[in-house]
Parts: C-alpha cells; structure tokens; sequence
C-alpha cells in the first residue's frame, strides 16, 4: 500500500500519528498482555505481604495483650480478696482483743458483780456480739449477759467437757465452727482464756453479719462477686444469701481444692480458670484468713473478664480486612506514588490509634493497680496498729505506733497525739512522730486547753478540722511554734468516745500549705479510732488492776478477820464442850434428868458450832493457799470403814439402811487421809441428814489410776439448777427440806477445794424426788500441792 492510500484511508484531515495510535490500539500484541500480567503478579504480591505482615503483627499484639490483661485482672483479684481476708480478720482480732479484757479478773465471788457491769459494757461497745458467757477455771458458767435472752447469773452450768472450754483452756483460743440462729445471721463461738490459771475462759457469740457486709460490697466488673468459705468447705458468705442459708458446700469446686492444696505446700500455685457453682468459666482468686483458716474467692465470668479483648480482636480483624480491602484497591488503582504514601499514612494513622487505645488500657489497670496497692497498705498499717492495739498494755507504746502510721499513709511530714486530763481540762502530749527534741521541749511548754483555737470546732464537730496554711489562723504561741518548725498545714482529729466524751487529739502537720485530700482525712479518723480505743483500754486496764488489788486486800482482810475469831471462838466453846462432858460423866456429882437434857443440847449445839468454826478456819486457809496436803499412804477400805462406823448411830436413829460396796482389789493410796476422811463425812452426813427414809450406801473402786467413790442417798434430790451451785461457799439447794434441816453450806465447797488439791474432781448426779449420788474422783497417787487449784 502506498503512502496516498495510507492518507486516504484515515481520511486527508487525520495526521500520520493519530493513524499510528489506532493502528496500535486495535492490535493484540503480545507485548501488551505480557505487561498486565505483570502487573498483576505486583499487585498479588503487595497484597500478600501487607496482608501477612497485618495479620502477623495483629496475631501477636492480640496474644502479648490476653496475657497482660488475664495477669492484670487475676492481679487485681487476688488484691481485692487480701483486702478483704484483711477486714475480716482484723474485725474478729479487734473483737478477740475486747473479749481479753473479761478475763483479766481473778475468780472469786467478790467480783461476779464487777464482772456483769464489765459484760454488759463490752456488749454495748461491741454490737457484733450478741451474747457473753463467763466460764471460772472449774469449767462452771458463771454469768450470762445476751441481748436476745434475760441474763443470768450462777446457772452453774457445767461446760467443762465442751470444746469452747477445753480447747480455750488449752491453746488460749478458740473459733467454733459457723452456725445459723433462727436461719437467718450466720454466728460464730469465740473462747478466750486468760493469762492466769485462776482467770477462766469468756465465751462470745459472734454475729458474722459484718463479714457478708464485706463481701457485699465488693463489686468485680458487672457480674463478678466474693464469697467466704469455712475450714470444712461451707458457703459461709455471699452476696446471694440464699446460697448460704443452703449450707451448700462447695469443697467438691475446683478453685477451693487448688487453694488448700496451695496453702498446704503440696502445688505449686492455684488455678486462675475454673467453674462456678453455676457452672461458668470464671476468674478466680482467694486470699486465706489466718486466724480461722477460712478463705476468700472473687471470681469474675470468664465471658466478661474477656469482653474488651474479644472487642479488640473484632476491631483488629476489622481493621485487617479493610486494611486487606485497601490494598487490593491500591494495587489495582496504584498510578503515582502519591497515592502510596497516602495508604501508609492511613496505615500509620489506624495504627496510632490502636496504639493509644493500648496505652490508655495500660494507664488505666496501672492507676486501678496502684489505688488497690494503697488500699492494701492503708489494711496492713491498720492490721499493724490493731495489732499493737490488742497485743500490748503499753499506752505508750500503742500510741507512738499510731501516730507513726498516721504520718507515713497521710503523707505528713510529722504527727502528736494529746491525751486529755479531766482533773486539769487540758490536753497532755503522749506521743509524737518526726518532731524534734526541741519542738518537743516547746510544746510540753505550753497549755492546749479546750479554748485553743480549732478545738472547740473539732470537738463539736466530731470530724477533722482543716488548716490549710497556718499563716493565716490568728497568732498564739502554739501556732508560732509550729511555724518556727517549718509546718504550714495541719490536720487534727478530736478522740471521742460515743456520747462525746473527749478523750485527746491526733494531729498530722505538712510543710507545704494546702488541704489534706478526702482520703487522707478518712484514714485519720479511722487511727482517732483506733487512739480512743487503746486509751479506753489502758484506763479499763488501770480501774481493773486497782479494783483487783482492792479486792484482793478486802479478801485478805476478811480471811483475817475469820481466822483471828474463829480462833477468838474455839478457845471457850472447846472448854464448854469440855465441862459439859464432865458433867454428863457425873465428875460433880449426879444431875437430875431434866439438867441432863440440856447440858446435852448445850453439848450437841457446842459441837456443831465448832464444826462451823472449823469449817470457817479450813476455808480461810483455802482461800489464803495455807492449806497443805499431809501426804502417806491410806487405805481407802479402812477410811471408809471408820467414817460407817462413826456416823452409823445417825442412820440407825432414822431407821436408814446404811451399807457399803468396795472393790476387793482397792490399791493402797497416797493422800491426804485426814481431808479425805472429811470429805466422805461430809458426804455421808449430808446423805444421811436429807433421807428420812429408804436409805444410804457407799461405793468404792479402782480403775485406769484414779479411784472412783459414790455416795447415794434416797432422799429428795437435788434440781438441775441448783447442782452446780452447791459446790459454792454458803450455798445450799433451794428447797424447803434444806431449809427445815439447816446448815451452813460450806461442807461441799470444802469438799471440792480438797478434792481438786488432790487433783480429782466431785460432781453430783440426780433429780428432784428421786434421790441423789454424788460422785468423786481421785488418783491413787497424788504428787504435793499446796492450796486449790
């Protein structure tokens, strides 16, 4: 073709290039679709890789943020549960610490009053218990205040067998196991021995309402809750009380075993994945209550724990798919590199946020974290000071510690505490912390008297007072000190007890100016608490050791005065027993029969009187530790033998039968002879003075170390009520035979005294109308003691 058929064929106006183009356009070439395979291949390309390395950065930022955030979540747990096994355990140390106070009296009757005014005001200061009991060292209740029941005094109630008395006596404390009264409050027994062997066990009824309040209030997530589990797996607490009240026990959980594997060494750590009572995976931590071996779960469903992490997994494969949607579309549509660089800078942005979104998560469980941490050690500064409070009778002592802690959680520069004296209506500084020597000197200068300055406001107030900059507050000389130290700001606390009595202040000073923030001033209240609570102690103490020491000279005045006239008496009353048997012998010559008749009631009235008298002169020794043990050994069958044969006469004046049944194979004794002899004619007598009719026997025998002597009667019996109460001094059964056959009521207690000397002990078995035994024990070998136990 030529170069004019060319022309003609695009038409004249169409120039030589234009003609090429189309030629080119409409031309398959294969260098054309090698290009766009090409391309192609890039695209792929730039699409895998920004695809797996989105997916691969996604997939370990996903992995490294559920574990950080699992950590954190059981972290945070496992705080929330110490906090709460700390309130726990300092609410039953703080009630363990008042009850000690009840026992720090000796037992004997001249206090039973002081020790009922004391019950009564430990019940009002107390309201977690509901009830006091007071146990003497014989195992006998003695007193009883309670606020759902009238009180009684001398029930006389042997507990000497039951564990509260037992393991109290034994190991000075003792928690019972938790229980329901009326199905409703969860209670539990606490027991605390004294210090001295002669000061009994007090027995409290705890009402654990405080402990569901606790873990009421312990809010995890939307769904997550506490709850309290007993030393025998027992629900013992939980938000849903329902559950509790079911005595479910959930010891067959997971969590539980894990946790008393862990606490008893034998694995390594619990678990932090398990099920609920529902049967949901959860998030579990525990904490354990020393004390009482109890332990405290907070769970958190597995499904809300992890809410924000699957959020996050969503939004970051969301963020992968449209990162994948927009690399296709760059690959396809890329044509300059302006466009790239537009992509990254998307990229760059979205990945910006996700991290900013992390880190906000971070500052977040890291403010949480150190807010529980501060909790933490505001418990243990707490559990520190109740401790010192309850472990100590140094008022001085407790207070420093006090104050201590109050400047290191308020973040004061220094601390004082002011006690305040009635007598001078001032306030005397007791304790300080971070002052020096010579502020100390300057402030012990000066007189803080209810007029000063802030307070009349605090006292009224009943709350801290604020002194942002002292600067600004009028001058005195106080202030000016203060100021001269360098201090500027200043928080102080009144001590009242309830009703508002002033007891003292507690002051923390700053030497920067500006208010003390909310959290602050409620942890100093809560150590004013704890200042009343160690002053009140120390004063109780102080009233209570004067009034023992009272006690104790009125005692020994009393005892003397017994023993100086019993002997006054015994000196004419044996020369009147003395010239009645010379009469009666006819030494002055024969008396008529009517004066016989009445020396011989002179003569049988004489001898009871010195009976009484010598029954006196034994009780005095007893209670002054004089009465000794003349230890030989005895024959229990002739000791026996000789008291029949003494008072047989009397049976046989009533017309009583009057037997005995020994062990033939009684072992020869080592005791006392003399006192157990007067047990047993104590014993008899009585039986035979109270049974008019039927009759008296006496049973002996031997077994396991100890012998075992029953003495029965048929007479009227003796009432529940009233067998404990006859081992006291001067006390008899409250019934109308005793009272028409008299007596002093003083043989039993001699006769108890003399048995537990010889380590054993005397009990009484019966029933009204149905006669009476009285049983006691002693071993066949007694070692030497002096006095009662």
């Amino acid at each position: 073709m030529s170069r004019r058929e060319l022309l003609s064929v695009g038409g004249s106006s169409v120039s030589p290039p234009l003609v090429a183009r189309r030629l080119f356009a409409t031309a398959k070439s294969p260098f054309v679709k090698t290009r766009g395979r090409l391309f192609a291949k890039y695209v792929a390309l730039f699409v895998a890789v920004v695809c797996i390395a989105l997916v691969t950065n996604g997939l370990f930022e996903i992995w490294f943020f559920y574990q950080e955030h699992k950590a954190s979540l059981v972290r945070i747990q496992h705080e929330q549960a110490e906090a709460a096994s700390g309130k726990i355990g300092q609410f039953v140390q703080e009630i363990g610490a008042q009850l000690g106070w009840t026992t720090q009296l000796p037992w004997i009757d001249n206090t039973l009053e002081q020790r009922q005014i004391d019950s009564i005001r430990l019940l009002r200061q107390v309201p977690a218990i509901t009830e006091l009991a007071q146990i003497d060292p014989s195992g006998i209740e003695r007193l009883r205040v309670s606020r759902l029941a009238t009180n009684v005094v001398d029930s006389h109630i042997d507990v000497s067998k039951d564990p509260k008395f037992v393991e109290a006596m034994a190991h000075k404390t003792y928690y019972g196991p938790v229980y329901f009264r009326s199905e409703s409050e969860p209670y539990m027994t606490l027991a605390l021995a004294g210090d001295r062997r002669d000061a009994g066990v007090s027995v409290a009824e705890v009402n654990l309402k405080f402990i569901w309040d606790v873990v009421s209030q312990i809010k995890v997530g939307e769904h997550g809750h506490a709850y309290v589990v007993d030393g025998m797996g027992r629900l013992i607490a939980h938000p849903d009380i329902n559950l509790v009240l079911r005595g479910i026990n959930v010891s067959n959980l997971s969590q539980v075993q894990a946790a008393r594997a862990a606490i008893a060494g034998t694995s390594a750590e619990p678990l932090q994945v398990a099920q609920n009572l529902q049967g949901q995976e959860v998030l579990t931590a525990y904490a354990e209550i020393p004390p009482l071996g109890w332990l405290v779960f907070v769970e958190l469903p597995q499904a809300e724990a992890y809410a924000r992490l699957y959020a996050t997994i969503e939004r970051t494969g969301l963020v992968l798919l449209a990162a994948l949607g927009l690399a296709v579309v760059a690959g396809i549509s890329v044509k300059t590199g302006d466009e790239l660089e537009g992509l990254a800078n998307q990229f760059n942005e979205m990945a910006g946020r996700l991290q900013d979104s992390y880190a906000d998560l971070e500052k977040k469980v890291e403010t949480r974290t150190r807010e529980l941490a501060q909790s933490v050690s505001e418990l243990r500064a707490l559990g520190e000071v109740s401790q010192a409070v309850n472990s100590t009778l140094d008022l001085q002592n407790v207070l420093t510690t006090i104050v201590a802690k109050a400047v290191q959680l308020s973040g004061a520069d220094s601390g004082a505490i002011y006690v305040f004296d009635d007598r001078k209506q001032e306030f005397l500084l007791r304790a300080t912390h971070g002052m020096d020597q010579a502020m100390i000197s300057e402030v012990l200068k000066q007189r803080l008297r209810l007029d000063n300055t802030f307070v009349p406001i605090a006292i009224r107030q009943g709350e801290p007072i604020h002194i942002p900059d002292i600067r600004q507050e009028p001058p005195n000389p106080i202030n000016a000190i203060i100021l001269r130290a360098g201090y500027r700001a200043q928080l102080a606390a009144p001590l009242t007890r309830p009703g508002g009595e002033i007891v003292g202040l507690l002051v923390v000073r700053r030497r920067d100016p500006g208010h003390f923030p909310k959290g602050t001033v409620d942890l100093i209240k809560t150590f004013a608490e704890q200042s009343v609570l160690a002053i009140q102690n120390a004063r109780l103490f102080s009233e209570i050791d004067e009034k023992s020491h009272q006690l104790e000279a009125e005692s020994k005045h009393k005892s003397q005065f017994l023993a100086n006239m019993s002997h006054e008496l015994r000196t004419p009353l044996n020369a009147i027993i003395g010239y009645t048997d010379l009469i009666l012998d006819n030494i002055y010559g024969e008396a008529p029969d009517r004066m016989r008749q009445v020396i011989e009631r002179v003569q049988t009235n004489g001898r009871h009187l010195l009976g009484l008298i010598n029954d006196v002169l034994d009780l005095t020794k007893i209670e002054a530790g004089q009465l000794t043990l003349s230890l030989a050994d005895y024959s229990l069958k002739e000791i026996v033998d000789g008291v029949m044969t003494a008072l047989e006469p009397l049976a046989i004046e009533k017309h009583l039968a009057f037997k005995s049944e020994l062990s033939a194979d009684l072992p020869v004794g080592h005791g006392d002879e003399r006192r157990i002899s007067q047990v047993l004619l104590n014993l008899i007598g009585n039986a035979i003075k109270f049974t008019d009719k039927g009759g008296v026997s006496i049973e002996a025998s031997a077994a396991n170390g100890s012998f075992t002597v029953a003495v029965r009667d048929s007479g009227p019996g003796v009432s529940q009520s009233d067998q404990a109460r006859i081992f006291g001094e001067f006390q008899q059964a409250d019934n109308s035979s005793t009272r028409r056959k008299g007596g002093t009521g003083l043989g039993l207690s001699i006769a108890k005294q003399i048995v537990e000397m010889h380590n054993g002990r005397i009990w009484v078995e019966s029933a009204s109308g149905k006669g009476s035994t009285f049983f006691f024990t002693l071993p066949v070998r007694v070692d030497r003691r002096e006095g009662p136990s």
